[in-house]
């Protein structure tokens, strides 16, 4: 049977929606339409020093910090089901684009990818859409993140991603089939986005640099200086795409 369990569940109505739970939790109004998703606190502070944002608490666990009218927020938990729902919830107090950019593993090399399409390795995007292997980000948002990367000085490659649930079961036989296809980083979030974002009919993109390659062993390469810049640069890249 495929996943989930109850037939066409993609087509149901929700009992209730995002829009319900924001209003009962008193979520501010005047949060912004446009959104940079980050994952790591070093790339948060930096943003913070370089544009001096304007934070507005969401809850006692989220905070978002708006430049011109773009809000940075970063996913204090990883994961499909925690980055959805904090998606859902954005969406329902009026949030209309998105990029999502941070760290990623490499299955071909190290560097910098733009999302094509994402391998729905993961629950959350089945219970969005029919099944199917892939989500899509939205192509004209992707085309002018890859014109800002190029803007700061970005090298990048297309690539698709693999997004997992589980990254403690990334199995030799899988990373060495999905290198044959041609993918070219593993996350744990991406496809859930790309598919919360189209139920929802709103606009996504995502950008990666890697920080870890697997192929015939496991090298992290985290806290290199050019990953830490990458990460910045591309914060830089994604204000500017959304600028515009």
């Amino acid at each position: 049977m495929v996943f989930p369990q109850f037939k066409n569940k993609h087509k149901g109505e929700a009992l209730f929606h995002p829009e319900d739970y924001v209003r009962y939790w008193k979520y501010p109004e005047n949060l912004p339409k446009k959104y940079v998703i980050v994952y790591s606190p070093g790339v948060l502070n930096y943003f913070k020093k370089k544009y001096h944002p304007r934070k507005i608490r969401i809850d006692s666990h989220t905070d978002v910090y708006v430049h011109k009218g773009i809000g940075v927020l970063r996913m204090k938990g990883v994961g499909s089901p925690h980055s959805g729902m904090i998606l859902e919830e954005l969406i329902g107090r009026g949030g209309k684009e998105f990029l999502n950019v941070g760290l990623a593993g490499g299955l071909q090399k190290e560097g910098v990818f733009l999302c094509t399409k994402a391998l729905r390795d993961e629950g959350t995007s089945h219970h969005y859409l029919p099944h199917g292997r892939f989500a899509y980000p939205d192509n004209g948002l992707t085309k002018k993140l890859g014109n800002a990367l190029k803007g700061v000085g970005l090298k990048y490659s297309d690539g698709i991603t693999w997004t997992i649930d589980a990254p403690y079961r990334e199995t030799k036989k899988e990373i060495k089939h999905y290198h044959r296809e041609g993918i070219s980083t593993v996350e744990m979030e991406t496809s859930a986005l790309f598919a919360i974002a189209k139920y929802r009919k709103v606009k996504i993109a995502a950008a990666f640099i890697v920080s870890d390659v697997l192929g015939n062993k496991w090298e992290p390469n985290f806290h290199k200086l050019d990953v830490k810049r990458g990460l910045r640069l591309m914060v830089d890249a994604s204000i500017d795409c959304l600028r515009n």
